[in-house]
């Protein structure tokens, strides 16, 4: 019997659903085109889930990141948080139960999320309920990707994460080649940030870990590549947190190289590309403008030396209970805001941690960061956003830091389709 002359209930209900959807989508667009893409993308996850299951609702999730991030701008608030959150419990259930080689991270985890949660339970506002998402995920994400099931199952993550991750680094230089968007409204240094949210801060991030992954790639003109496709938009946001964690990134790719000058020379062609797209003009703008911050501790970077005292003062304030369990969630914008004026976060996730969560919460996540160094993760990743998270801080910016830790994972736990060193002989 022919199906399509004599369609079943099913055919019939799917056609429905696709012909409503298809209506929603063209109402939505000709509103807001923004959230008729969302529509489009929950849609085709949702497809994704039907027929692959839980690895395509992370693997999903994940992938969705880096374009929330290059249109945090034009996308809902705090979407791109939620986004993160739901991949990080998906890929937990994925990975379940967990089994872990090293009890150190999970013993740290355990710490954490109980001081957290402790916290939690005494949260008033909006603010507070959204930074104890943001710890949650950074701990469920380390757990997940240092068990034994996930680092097996990983590497499955790095064809579809980073390579949405590439094509969102080429739609948005298309956007800051054009011109559009942001351009020198931050930094005042000509910095192009496209369609990014108000601080540069998010993309800065996510941008430098593109390029710390770019440099896991198996040839040297994808090394140079990959590197540059983030690099150049990393610098071209002015936020100099982000060329540190290159410069990490890239004494990281020298140190681990077999054959140091193919190495140099492929840092080389990196430098070329750098220059030559006018990304180093945005630095040095950004240098010059900010050549006597040093002349003292409180105006340091940018100042947040002063931004450190009030919030490390703060918690000295606030006696040895605070000193051992911390101050609470949200708390260093009140601090900030009773001392400067204006509600500002810690700008370093050592200060946030310590300030907020005290020595436990601080020795946890110390070590939570050392079970993931030690768990076969790509340093080349790692380090940089270590170095991002220490110098600006990369826990708030949960969308980008749940990408870099899930890239790292997966280059770093790569069987089939692990990185070749450079000038590393191909397998005979």
């Amino acid at each position: 019997m022919n199906r399509l002359a004599h369609p079943s209930r099913g055919d019939l209900l799917a056609a429905g659903v696709a012909a409503a959807g298809a209506l929603l989508i063209g109402v939505l667009a000709a509103k807001s085109p923004v959230y008729a893409a969302l529509l489009l993308g929950a849609l085709g996850v949702g497809i994704a889930i039907a027929r692959y299951g839980l690895f395509a609702a992370a693997a999903s999730a994940f992938a969705l990141l880096p374009w929330l991030v290059i249109f945090e701008g034009k996308a809902p608030n705090q979407v791109g948080t939620l986004a993160a959150f739901g991949g990080a419990v998906v890929l937990l259930a994925l990975v379940w139960p967990l089994e872990f080689k090293s009890r150190l991270l999970p013993i740290a985890a355990f710490f954490l999320f109980a001081v957290i949660t402790a916290h939690f339970c005494f949260a008033t506002d909006q603010e507070q309920y959204i930074q104890w998402a943001k710890e949650i995920v950074f701990i469920m994400i380390g757990l997940a990707t240092t068990s034994v099931r996930g680092q097996e199952l990983l590497p499955r993550f790095r064809k579809p994460v980073y390579g949405s991750c590439v094509a969102a680094m080429i739609v948005h230089g298309c956007i800051i080649a054009a011109g559009l968007g942001e351009v020198g409204t931050y930094y005042h240094a000509g910095e192009r940030l496209g369609f990014t949210g108000e601080a540069p801060h998010p993309l800065a991030l996510m941008t430098m870990i593109i390029a710390c992954a770019g440099l896991c790639n198996r040839t040297n003109l994808g090394k140079v590549a990959g590197f540059g496709l983030g690099a150049v938009p990393a610098a071209l946001t002015g936020v100099r947190s982000a060329l540190i964690g290159l410069a990490v990134a890239l004494f990281a790719f020298l140190f681990k190289s077999e054959v140091k000058m193919k190495a140099v020379l492929v840092l080389s062609l990196i430098a070329i590309v750098a220059f030559a797209t006018g990304a180093l003009n945005v630095v040095t703008e950004r240098f010059a403008s900010n050549a006597n911050e040093f002349s003292s501790f409180s105006s340091a970077g940018s100042g947040r030396g002063l931004i450190w005292t009030v919030a490390l003062n703060a918690w000295n304030a606030a006696g040895p209970v605070a000193w051992v369990f911390g101050t609470g969630l949200r708390s260093i914008p009140k601090f900030e805001l009773a001392a400067m004026g204006k509600e500002l976060i810690g700008h370093s996730d050592i200060v946030e941690v310590l300030v907020q969560f005290g020595v436990v919460g601080f020795a946890a996540w110390a070590a939570i960061w050392t079970g993931l160094l030690r768990s076969g993760s790509s340093p080349i990743i790692l380090l940089p956003i270590l170095t991002f998270g220490v110098v600006n801080g990369s826990l708030e910016y949960v969308g980008p830091l749940a990408t870099g830790l899930v890239l790292a994972a997966a280059f770093g736990h790569s069987r089939n389709e692990e990185p070749e060193e450079v000038g590393r002989p191909p397998d005979s």
